[in-house]
């Protein structure tokens, strides 16, 4: 026998799969929830670095609205602009423009035409009325947003300038927004990028590829097109991998035409992942190593009980219980081999205790065959005396006696059949040999044999069978003693003038055709209160026949000894029926 075939080895890869399926899971498991939780500290980093850039873009939107709001509330500027003065005007607030950390500042008057600007010459005289800042200014309201600037675009704010409540000008401040701007939001390690009119202004990415910028676009592209739902993205620009986020800036109508994109290098997760996907396979060969040498070391010990364990079931299978088998463990299976030594034990005097009941048995069934036998013969005799007797002149009383005594002789040597019959089928000496039987054949033997016991009691004795009958798989032996007794008992139950009817039918209702015959009488019939015990052992119904007791237990024994069954349908003064249904003898049964 080849060593993979022993329980050994393959307890041995039993035990070094289940460890491996299982360390395999848990590191899958460890795997997937450390990289769940990474990335989602990192999806929270950026999204915190995100906010802490739109804060930061808002407090120098409000530095800028702030600016343009004092300027606009200084008296001595709101008097000097009403006055012309423009000249006193700028030399007060050129100071403030750097101070103020303003890279635009424009005055106009309440027509919106540049009387000054503090930022570089030019332009006065020119009326930017339709500039949105200074429109809302006109209009007596402060204002502040991203806007366009000549060529550039700026962080702006306008405030209407009064003297005495009356508009006398407009303030215009702001910032411009270029790379520094948006590194000024940032902080280390983040990346940032402003789109205004759906068009990238500026960003902090360094040494982006023309192709990069064009994914760039694209990404604001499909970030206006998720209308809000865009979060946190994987974006892919050059040779390097951002974690990015947007944050809408435009107004309520259009909140994805202006907007801020922050991004976040993934290198540094990427290593961390990578770290940790070896930490995980290091820990896990280490604990596959050990579990393999501690199963090599548990499973060598176990080898051995079992060893022995194999060799006691083979001693028992061959019916060798001479002795006990070593235990050599504490374990369950030291506890299994104490157990098969008190199994076998136990075994060994219960085999003694059958054969000493199977010798009992087979003495008591000696014994009774041998006083049938002895009382047979003689009964025999007497009924064929009994029967020459008859043949001779005598008195119609005598006669009738007569008739009665072969009567009673009948049913006695029944009786005396049925308790050989049984005794040996109990005892295990009697063999059942299934073949396929004619009923038809079978059922007029029968008739023919109890014809003079029904003529001399004036019963008419029929058969019924439909002549297409197939043969019915059954021990012939069995089922003519089944048959026998049925008849002996309708015979007993029907009174002169009655009828004795052997009936018969193919069923073909299952999944195996079977075949019906039942015996059917006109007698006095059976109450229901004695149907329902009427095939127990050594039960006498007085109701049907002195004989039914045993003769009715060996026709239900033998019946269903025969893979049949057995039941009764009777009404007190209605006769009764017993079917009786057994398999029909086919092909490959009988082969």
């Amino acid at each position: 026998m080849k060593w993979t075939n022993k329980v050994g080895p393959k307890l041995l890869g039993v035990n070094l799969l289940s460890l491996l399926v299982a360390l395999v899971g848990l590191l899958l498991l460890m795997q997937f929830l450390a990289t769940r939780l990474i990335l989602q500290w990192h999806q929270q980093r950026v999204e915190l670095v995100a906010r802490l850039v739109l804060a930061e873009y808002r407090g120098k939107l409000q530095q800028v609205a702030q600016a343009a709001s004092l300027m606009a509330d200084n008296l001595t500027y709101g008097q000097l602009l009403a006055e012309g003065d423009i000249a006193t005007l700028k030399s007060l607030l050129t100071p403030l423009l750097k101070a103020a950390g303003l890279q635009v500042l424009t005055i106009t008057d309440n027509n919106g035409v540049i009387l000054a600007r503090f930022h570089e010459t030019g332009g006065v005289g020119i009326n930017i009325s339709a500039n949105p800042l200074v429109r809302s200014g006109l209009e007596g309201k402060p204002a502040s947003m991203m806007t366009q600037w000549q060529d550039s675009i700026s962080l702006g704010a306008s405030a209407p300038v009064y003297n005495q409540d009356r508009l006398v000008g407009v303030v215009l401040t702001g910032v411009l927004i270029d790379k520094g701007f948006v590194e000024s939001l940032s902080p280390p390690g983040v990346e940032g990028a402003i789109f205004y009119a759906n068009r990238l202004v500026v960003n902090s990415f360094k040494d982006l590829p023309e192709k990069a910028v064009s994914d760039l676009m694209r990404s604001q592209e499909l970030a206006g097109d998720a209308a809000g739902a865009s979060g946190v993205q994987r974006l892919r620009l050059g040779d390097q991998t951002y974690t990015v986020t947007y944050l809408p800036l435009g107004a309520k109508e259009k909140p994805w035409e202006n907007l801020i994109l922050v991004g976040v290098n993934r290198h540094e997760l990427d290593q961390t992942l990578t770290t940790l996907k070896l930490l995980i396979f290091g820990v896990g060969l280490g604990a596959a190593l050990v579990g393999a040498f501690l199963s090599v070391w548990l499973s060598t010990g176990m080898r051995r009980q079992i060893a022995f364990l194999i060799e006691g079931t083979r001693q028992a299978a061959q019916e060798e219980l001479a002795g006990d088998i070593p235990v050599t463990s504490q374990d369950e299976l030291g506890e299994l081999a104490e157990s098969f030594n008190a199994m076998t034990r136990a075994l060994r005097d219960k085999t003694r205790q059958l054969q000493e009941e199977r010798d009992r048995i087979a003495a008591n069934a000696d014994f009774l065959s041998m006083i049938v036998h002895d009382i047979k013969a003689p009964l025999t005799g007497l009924r064929l005396t009994i029967e020459a007797l008859e043949d001779e002149t005598r008195p119609p009383a005598t006669h009738q006696k007569l008739k009665g005594i072969i009567q009673r002789s009948e049913g006695l040597l029944l009786h005396l059949h049925n308790v050989l019959y049984l005794s040996r089928f109990e005892s295990g000496l009697l063999a059942l040999r299934p073949e396929a039987v004619p009923p038809a054949f079978l059922v007029q033997r029968l008739l023919h044999h109890f014809s003079p016991l029904a003529q001399n009691q004036g019963i008419t004795m029929t058969s019924a069978l439909p002549p297409n009958l197939p043969p019915i798989r059954v021990d012939e032996p069995s089922l003519e003693r089944v048959l026998a007794n049925l008849l002996v008992n309708a015979l007993e139950a029907t009174p002169p003038g009655g009828t004795v009817t052997v009936r018969g039918a193919l069923l073909n209702g299952g999944s195996h055709p079977e075949a019906e015959l039942v015996v059917a009488d006109t007698g006095r019939g059976i109450p229901p209160e004695d149907q329902q015990a009427l095939f127990e052992k050594y039960r006498l119904h007085s109701n049907h026949s002195s004989n039914s007791g045993l003769g009715l237990y060996i026709c239900k024994t033998l019946t269903e000894a025969n893979q049949g069954r057995i039941w009764v349908e009777s009404a007190p003064g209605q006769g009764a029926s017993f079917h009786l249904v057994l398999p029909i003898a086919t092909e490959e049964a009988s082969a």
